[in-house]
């Protein structure tokens, strides 16, 4: 009887481990699924009148409901938004200008800067100036994946992307 109450605890066991191992599998996929898949369209090093700079177009899809944590950039970073709405929150830094398209398609009017502190949701159809060193963090609204297209400048060498710690 000992025998067959072992053999039980083991089988248990291994369904066990096996449902671990399994759900931390599907787990990492889901969170690689949910990464931000960004996409370099053109670049240029050096360009003309950006002697030791490297400019950038790049074209970023973020997944439904997905959080970026909050960041930094070495240069300034011009970014549209194509579809979808992101939550865009400036930590600390300069303020971040949020520009919509005029009537006539030209040149881009003001909507309003987000402050430190300040949270505003960026819709399909409108861009940021982000400025270089400004802390922030996005948040996807809604299930349907956010694209952005996003120009920037940065000094050769320069990770796209730089994670911001706070000072406490």
């Amino acid at each position: 009887m000992h025998h067959l109450h072992t053999r039980r605890t083991l089988a248990l066991l291994v369904v066990l481990i096996v449902g671990v191992v399994g759900g931390a599998s599907a787990t990492a996929a889901i969170m690689r699924a949910a990464a931000p898949v960004r996409e370099v369209l053109v670049q240029s090093t050096n360009p003309k009148g950006g002697d030791g700079r490297t400019l950038y177009l790049q074209r970023v899809s973020i997944p439904g409901n997905t959080p970026l944590a909050a960041h930094t950039h070495a240069g300034t970073q011009i970014a549209a938004i194509t579809t979808g709405t992101l939550r865009y929150t400036v930590i600390e830094g300069k303020p971040v200008k949020v520009l919509k398209p005029n009537a006539l398609g030209t040149k881009p009017e003001f909507v309003r800067t987000i402050q430190p502190g300040q949270t505003y949701d960026v819709e399909a159809g409108y861009s940021v100036i982000e400025p270089a060193g400004t802390a922030h963090k996005v948040q996807v609204i809604g299930s349907s994946e956010v694209v952005v297209y996003v120009a920037s400048l940065f000094t050769n060498g320069e990770p796209v992307s730089i994670p911001y710690v706070t000072a406490s």
